[in-house]
Protein backbone atom coordinates (compact mmCIF):
# COMPACT_ATOMS: atom_id res chain seq x y z
CA UNK A 1 0.00 0.00 0.00
CA UNK A 2 0.99 3.53 -0.77
CA UNK A 3 2.18 6.13 1.84
CA UNK A 4 3.27 9.17 1.70
CA UNK A 5 5.70 11.44 3.98
CA UNK A 6 7.65 14.19 4.65
CA UNK A 7 10.96 13.83 2.35
CA UNK A 8 14.27 13.90 4.47
CA UNK A 9 17.93 14.39 3.34
CA UNK A 10 18.74 10.53 3.08
CA UNK A 11 15.94 10.14 0.29
CA UNK A 12 17.72 12.18 -2.29
CA UNK A 13 19.70 9.61 -3.55
CA UNK A 14 16.17 7.42 -4.27
CA UNK A 15 14.36 10.42 -5.26
CA UNK A 16 17.10 10.76 -7.69
CA UNK A 17 16.98 7.18 -8.99
CA UNK A 18 13.29 7.80 -9.32
CA UNK A 19 13.83 11.15 -11.17
CA UNK A 20 16.10 8.86 -13.54
CA UNK A 21 12.84 6.61 -14.65
CA UNK A 22 10.48 9.08 -14.90
CA UNK A 23 12.73 11.47 -17.29
CA UNK A 24 15.33 8.78 -18.69
CA UNK A 25 16.57 12.30 -20.66
CA UNK A 26 16.73 14.47 -17.90
CA UNK A 27 20.41 15.55 -19.22
CA UNK A 28 22.53 15.31 -16.19
CA UNK A 29 25.30 14.20 -17.07
CA UNK A 30 26.31 12.47 -13.14
CA UNK A 31 24.16 10.94 -10.74
CA UNK A 32 25.89 13.17 -7.76
CA UNK A 33 25.57 16.17 -9.57
CA UNK A 34 21.59 16.07 -9.69
CA UNK A 35 21.83 14.81 -6.20
CA UNK A 36 23.48 18.13 -5.05
CA UNK A 37 21.08 20.18 -6.95
CA UNK A 38 18.16 18.19 -5.15
CA UNK A 39 19.79 18.79 -1.90
CA UNK A 40 20.52 22.34 -2.39
CA UNK A 41 16.92 23.43 -3.49
CA UNK A 42 15.32 21.45 -1.36
CA UNK A 43 17.13 21.57 1.75
CA UNK A 44 20.01 24.13 1.81
CA UNK A 45 17.74 27.31 0.06
CA UNK A 46 17.09 30.44 1.85
CA UNK A 47 13.60 29.79 1.09
CA UNK A 48 13.66 26.43 3.52
CA UNK A 49 10.89 26.08 6.12
CA UNK A 50 10.71 23.06 7.67
CA UNK A 51 6.74 23.54 8.27
CA UNK A 52 6.84 23.10 4.53
CA UNK A 53 8.21 19.53 3.77
CA UNK A 54 8.20 18.12 0.17
CA UNK A 55 6.72 14.43 -0.24
CA UNK A 56 7.44 11.26 -0.87
CA UNK A 57 5.26 8.48 -1.87
CA UNK A 58 6.69 5.01 -0.89
CA UNK A 59 4.92 1.28 -1.54
CA UNK A 60 7.42 -1.46 0.29
CA UNK A 61 9.77 0.62 1.26
CA UNK A 62 11.10 1.39 -2.28
CA UNK A 63 10.11 5.38 -3.61
CA UNK A 64 7.42 5.61 -6.05
CA UNK A 65 6.13 9.47 -6.28
CA UNK A 66 7.60 12.31 -5.28
CA UNK A 67 6.10 16.23 -5.28
CA UNK A 68 9.12 18.53 -4.21
CA UNK A 69 8.39 21.98 -2.13
CA UNK A 70 9.85 25.22 -2.04
CA UNK A 71 8.35 27.56 0.46
CA UNK A 72 7.99 30.94 -0.44
CA UNK A 73 7.04 34.58 1.40
CA UNK A 74 4.02 36.35 -0.31
CA UNK A 75 1.89 39.40 1.36
CA UNK A 76 -2.12 39.44 0.87
CA UNK A 77 -3.38 42.95 1.18
CA UNK A 78 0.09 43.89 3.68
CA UNK A 79 -0.45 40.28 5.64
CA UNK A 80 2.53 38.21 5.33
CA UNK A 81 1.26 34.60 3.96
CA UNK A 82 3.16 31.36 3.30
CA UNK A 83 3.00 30.17 0.00
CA UNK A 84 4.19 26.04 -1.46
CA UNK A 85 6.16 26.44 -4.51
CA UNK A 86 5.15 22.75 -5.65
CA UNK A 87 7.79 21.63 -8.02
CA UNK A 88 8.99 17.90 -10.00
CA UNK A 89 5.59 16.17 -9.35
CA UNK A 90 6.23 12.90 -10.50
CA UNK A 91 5.29 9.54 -10.28
CA UNK A 92 6.60 6.49 -10.93
CA UNK A 93 5.99 5.09 -14.75
CA UNK A 94 4.58 1.60 -13.46
CA UNK A 95 2.30 3.21 -10.95
CA UNK A 96 0.50 6.04 -12.88
CA UNK A 97 -2.78 3.73 -12.53
CA UNK A 98 -2.60 3.51 -9.14
CA UNK A 99 -3.55 6.70 -5.76
CA UNK A 100 0.18 7.65 -5.60
CA UNK A 101 -0.13 10.36 -7.81
CA UNK A 102 -3.43 11.88 -5.78
CA UNK A 103 -2.36 10.99 -2.36
CA UNK A 104 1.05 12.80 -3.13
CA UNK A 105 -2.03 15.85 -4.58
CA UNK A 106 -3.68 15.83 -1.28
CA UNK A 107 -1.01 16.21 0.98
CA UNK A 108 0.61 18.75 -0.89
CA UNK A 109 -2.29 20.72 -0.72
CA UNK A 110 -3.31 19.81 2.57
CA UNK A 111 -0.08 21.72 4.53
CA UNK A 112 -0.23 24.42 6.31
CA UNK A 113 0.62 27.34 3.60
CA UNK A 114 -1.81 29.78 3.03
CA UNK A 115 -1.29 29.50 -0.51
CA UNK A 116 -0.21 26.75 -3.07
CA UNK A 117 1.34 27.57 -6.27
CA UNK A 118 2.37 25.79 -9.35
CA UNK A 119 3.72 27.14 -12.71
CA UNK A 120 5.23 23.73 -14.53
CA UNK A 121 1.95 21.65 -14.98
CA UNK A 122 1.56 19.30 -17.39
CA UNK A 123 -2.10 18.54 -18.93
CA UNK A 124 -2.72 15.74 -16.49
CA UNK A 125 -1.72 17.30 -13.28
CA UNK A 126 -3.83 20.32 -14.15
CA UNK A 127 -7.16 18.03 -14.76
CA UNK A 128 -6.04 16.20 -10.93
CA UNK A 129 -5.68 19.88 -9.35
CA UNK A 130 -8.91 21.05 -10.21
CA UNK A 131 -10.65 17.75 -9.31
CA UNK A 132 -8.82 18.45 -5.63
CA UNK A 133 -9.94 21.97 -5.73
CA UNK A 134 -7.54 24.08 -7.36
CA UNK A 135 -7.86 26.53 -10.36
CA UNK A 136 -5.92 27.10 -13.33
CA UNK A 137 -6.42 30.68 -13.49
CA UNK A 138 -6.85 32.13 -17.17
CA UNK A 139 -5.32 35.23 -16.99
CA UNK A 140 -1.89 33.87 -15.85
CA UNK A 141 -2.11 30.59 -18.07
CA UNK A 142 -1.38 33.14 -20.73
CA UNK A 143 1.94 33.94 -22.37
CA UNK A 144 2.63 36.88 -24.78
CA UNK A 145 5.10 36.58 -27.52
CA UNK A 146 6.39 39.66 -29.06
CA UNK A 147 8.25 38.64 -32.82
CA UNK A 148 11.16 40.21 -33.56
CA UNK A 149 12.56 38.30 -36.76
CA UNK A 150 9.01 37.41 -38.12
CA UNK A 151 10.29 35.17 -40.84
CA UNK A 152 13.17 33.52 -39.27
CA UNK A 153 10.85 33.22 -36.21
CA UNK A 154 8.28 31.43 -38.50
CA UNK A 155 11.12 29.27 -39.55
CA UNK A 156 12.11 27.93 -36.79
CA UNK A 157 8.25 27.17 -35.14
CA UNK A 158 7.84 25.23 -38.28
CA UNK A 159 11.14 23.41 -37.95
CA UNK A 160 10.02 22.48 -34.22
CA UNK A 161 6.67 21.18 -35.70
CA UNK A 162 8.59 19.04 -37.87
CA UNK A 163 6.36 20.65 -40.95
CA UNK A 164 9.20 21.50 -43.04
CA UNK A 165 12.56 19.28 -43.58
CA UNK A 166 15.56 20.77 -42.11
CA UNK A 167 17.65 20.81 -45.31
CA UNK A 168 14.74 23.31 -46.54
CA UNK A 169 15.11 25.26 -43.23
CA UNK A 170 18.60 26.04 -43.60
CA UNK A 171 18.15 26.82 -47.41
CA UNK A 172 15.20 29.64 -46.15
CA UNK A 173 17.58 31.57 -43.67
CA UNK A 174 18.91 33.63 -46.43
CA UNK A 175 15.35 34.82 -47.66
CA UNK A 176 14.20 35.11 -44.14
CA UNK A 177 16.83 36.84 -43.09
CA UNK A 178 16.03 39.25 -46.03
CA UNK A 179 12.84 39.64 -45.04
CA UNK A 180 13.82 40.54 -41.49
CA UNK A 181 15.73 43.12 -42.44
CA UNK A 182 12.99 44.92 -44.62
CA UNK A 183 10.50 44.44 -41.68
CA UNK A 184 12.84 46.08 -39.34
CA UNK A 185 12.42 49.41 -41.38
CA UNK A 186 8.74 49.16 -41.32
CA UNK A 187 6.85 50.41 -37.99
CA UNK A 188 6.36 49.11 -35.38
CA UNK A 189 9.51 47.36 -35.57
CA UNK A 190 11.53 50.64 -36.57
CA UNK A 191 11.92 51.43 -33.10
CA UNK A 192 14.04 48.09 -32.46
CA UNK A 193 16.70 49.29 -34.80
CA UNK A 194 16.63 53.49 -33.65
CA UNK A 195 16.24 53.43 -29.95
CA UNK A 196 18.41 55.35 -28.77
CA UNK A 197 17.41 55.12 -25.07
CA UNK A 198 19.30 52.29 -24.15
CA UNK A 199 22.04 53.89 -22.56
CA UNK A 200 19.47 54.76 -19.71
CA UNK A 201 19.84 50.82 -18.72
CA UNK A 202 22.41 48.98 -16.64
CA UNK A 203 23.04 46.14 -14.95
CA UNK A 204 20.23 45.21 -12.35
CA UNK A 205 21.58 44.36 -9.04
CA UNK A 206 19.64 42.37 -6.01
CA UNK A 207 19.80 45.21 -3.76
CA UNK A 208 17.98 47.08 -6.82
CA UNK A 209 15.11 44.61 -6.46
CA UNK A 210 14.93 44.48 -2.70
CA UNK A 211 14.71 48.04 -2.34
CA UNK A 212 12.35 49.53 -4.88
CA UNK A 213 10.36 46.18 -5.78
CA UNK A 214 7.55 47.81 -3.22
CA UNK A 215 7.16 50.43 -5.24
CA UNK A 216 6.33 48.77 -8.85
CA UNK A 217 3.51 46.39 -7.50
CA UNK A 218 2.34 48.93 -5.54
CA UNK A 219 -1.86 48.42 -5.08
CA UNK A 220 -1.68 44.58 -5.93
CA UNK A 221 -3.39 43.15 -3.53
CA UNK A 222 -1.00 39.67 -3.30
CA UNK A 223 2.90 40.03 -4.33
CA UNK A 224 6.14 38.42 -3.36
CA UNK A 225 8.63 39.28 -0.50
CA UNK A 226 12.05 39.93 -1.84
CA UNK A 227 14.35 39.73 0.96
CA UNK A 228 18.52 39.98 -0.01
CA UNK A 229 19.48 36.66 0.69
CA UNK A 230 16.27 34.94 -1.83
CA UNK A 231 17.08 37.23 -4.62
CA UNK A 232 20.81 36.59 -4.48
CA UNK A 233 19.71 33.25 -4.84
CA UNK A 234 17.60 33.26 -7.00
CA UNK A 235 19.86 35.11 -9.26
CA UNK A 236 22.88 33.02 -8.64
CA UNK A 237 20.70 29.84 -9.76
CA UNK A 238 19.19 31.65 -13.02
CA UNK A 239 22.51 32.93 -14.01
CA UNK A 240 23.67 29.24 -14.22
CA UNK A 241 20.37 28.03 -15.80
CA UNK A 242 21.91 28.14 -19.52
CA UNK A 243 19.16 26.40 -21.71
CA UNK A 244 17.63 29.22 -22.66
CA UNK A 245 20.73 31.14 -23.76
CA UNK A 246 22.50 33.99 -21.85
CA UNK A 247 20.94 35.76 -18.51
CA UNK A 248 20.34 39.42 -18.85
CA UNK A 249 18.84 41.47 -15.90
CA UNK A 250 18.77 45.39 -16.22
CA UNK A 251 17.40 47.81 -14.70
CA UNK A 252 15.69 51.34 -16.84
CA UNK A 253 16.47 54.61 -15.23
CA UNK A 254 15.03 57.54 -16.11
CA UNK A 255 16.45 60.90 -16.22
CA UNK A 256 15.68 62.47 -12.53
CA UNK A 257 13.16 60.10 -11.64
CA UNK A 258 16.19 57.22 -10.99
CA UNK A 259 14.40 53.48 -11.32
CA UNK A 260 11.34 53.51 -13.38
CA UNK A 261 11.46 49.52 -13.57
CA UNK A 262 13.34 46.28 -15.25
CA UNK A 263 13.50 43.35 -17.43
CA UNK A 264 15.25 39.89 -16.22
CA UNK A 265 15.26 37.11 -19.47
CA UNK A 266 17.49 34.60 -21.28
CA UNK A 267 18.65 35.53 -24.70
CA UNK A 268 20.03 33.62 -27.78
CA UNK A 269 21.16 34.57 -31.10
CA UNK A 270 19.01 33.12 -33.15
CA UNK A 271 16.02 31.88 -30.93
CA UNK A 272 13.03 32.89 -28.50
CA UNK A 273 14.34 35.08 -25.81
CA UNK A 274 12.35 33.94 -22.25
CA UNK A 275 11.42 37.00 -19.73
CA UNK A 276 11.90 35.85 -16.06
CA UNK A 277 10.71 39.14 -14.70
CA UNK A 278 9.50 42.77 -16.26
CA UNK A 279 8.36 45.03 -13.49
CA UNK A 280 7.85 48.88 -13.88
CA UNK A 281 6.01 51.83 -11.52
CA UNK A 282 2.75 52.77 -12.59
CA UNK A 283 2.82 54.44 -15.72
CA UNK A 284 6.47 52.83 -16.99
CA UNK A 285 5.50 49.80 -18.19
CA UNK A 286 5.71 50.78 -21.87
CA UNK A 287 9.16 52.08 -21.32
CA UNK A 288 10.51 49.24 -19.59
CA UNK A 289 9.36 46.84 -21.82
CA UNK A 290 10.25 49.04 -24.91
CA UNK A 291 13.95 48.78 -23.74
CA UNK A 292 13.10 44.89 -23.40
CA UNK A 293 12.45 44.64 -26.93
CA UNK A 294 15.39 46.88 -28.40
CA UNK A 295 18.11 45.07 -25.83
CA UNK A 296 16.51 41.63 -27.41
CA UNK A 297 17.18 42.95 -30.94
CA UNK A 298 20.20 44.17 -30.56
CA UNK A 299 21.57 40.36 -29.01
CA UNK A 300 19.80 38.91 -32.16
CA UNK A 301 16.58 37.35 -30.44
CA UNK A 302 14.04 36.06 -33.34
CA UNK A 303 11.10 37.05 -31.17
CA UNK A 304 10.48 37.42 -26.76
CA UNK A 305 8.02 35.66 -24.76
CA UNK A 306 6.17 36.07 -21.00
CA UNK A 307 4.00 35.43 -19.24
CA UNK A 308 1.07 37.71 -18.89
CA UNK A 309 0.52 40.15 -16.14
CA UNK A 310 -3.52 40.49 -16.74
CA UNK A 311 -3.46 44.51 -15.99
CA UNK A 312 -0.53 44.57 -18.53
CA UNK A 313 -2.78 43.41 -21.63
CA UNK A 314 -3.21 47.06 -23.42
CA UNK A 315 0.47 47.37 -23.40
CA UNK A 316 1.40 44.53 -24.63
CA UNK A 317 -1.34 44.66 -27.35
CA UNK A 318 -0.06 48.16 -28.24
CA UNK A 319 3.30 46.77 -28.38
CA UNK A 320 1.90 44.06 -30.92
CA UNK A 321 2.55 40.99 -28.56
CA UNK A 322 0.51 37.97 -28.87
CA UNK A 323 -1.55 35.80 -26.43
CA UNK A 324 -1.77 32.48 -26.45
CA UNK A 325 -2.49 29.59 -24.32
CA UNK A 326 1.34 27.99 -24.51
CA UNK A 327 3.66 25.58 -22.17
CA UNK A 328 3.00 24.29 -19.01
CA UNK A 329 0.22 25.41 -16.60
CA UNK A 330 0.01 27.79 -13.46
CA UNK A 331 -2.04 26.33 -10.99
CA UNK A 332 -3.20 27.83 -7.96
CA UNK A 333 -5.18 26.67 -4.46
CA UNK A 334 -5.84 28.22 -1.23
CA UNK A 335 -8.11 27.42 1.51
CA UNK A 336 -8.53 30.94 1.79
CA UNK A 337 -11.45 32.42 -0.94
CA UNK A 338 -10.11 35.86 -0.76
CA UNK A 339 -6.90 34.99 -1.93
CA UNK A 340 -7.88 32.53 -4.89
CA UNK A 341 -10.42 35.67 -5.72
CA UNK A 342 -8.00 38.18 -6.00
CA UNK A 343 -5.94 35.85 -8.51
CA UNK A 344 -9.07 35.19 -10.45
CA UNK A 345 -9.69 38.73 -10.79
CA UNK A 346 -5.53 39.17 -12.10
CA UNK A 347 -4.87 41.43 -8.65
CA UNK A 348 -1.83 39.31 -7.84
CA UNK A 349 2.08 39.77 -9.18
CA UNK A 350 3.39 36.45 -10.41
CA UNK A 351 6.50 36.52 -12.47
CA UNK A 352 8.90 32.90 -13.33
CA UNK A 353 10.95 33.81 -10.72
CA UNK A 354 7.86 33.05 -8.45
CA UNK A 355 7.19 29.01 -9.54
CA UNK A 356 9.36 26.67 -10.53
CA UNK A 357 10.24 27.29 -14.50
CA UNK A 358 13.70 29.06 -13.89
CA UNK A 359 14.72 26.35 -11.76
CA UNK A 360 15.22 23.82 -14.71
CA UNK A 361 15.72 20.42 -13.26
CA UNK A 362 15.62 18.91 -16.59
CA UNK A 363 18.67 19.92 -18.66
CA UNK A 364 18.67 20.10 -22.31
Amino acid sequence: MTAVRPVELGDIPAIVRLFERVFPNHGWTSRSACEAYFREVFFESPCRDDSLPSWLAEDAGQAVGFCGILPRRMEFRGQSISVAVGTTFMVDPDRRNSLAAMRLLTAYLSGPQDLTFADGATDQARNLWIRAGGHAPLGYNLHWLRPLRPARQILAMLGARGAIPRVLRYGLQPFAAAVDLLAARLPPNKMLRDSEDLSTAAALEPADVVAEFRSMVHGKALVPVYEQSVVEWLFEHAVSRAAHGSFRARRVVAQGRGICGWYVYYVRRGSVGEVVQLCARPGAYDTVLAHLLADAWRQGATAVRGRLDPDRALELADRHCWLRWDGPATLVHSRHPEIVDAILRGDAFFSRFEGEWWLRFLRP
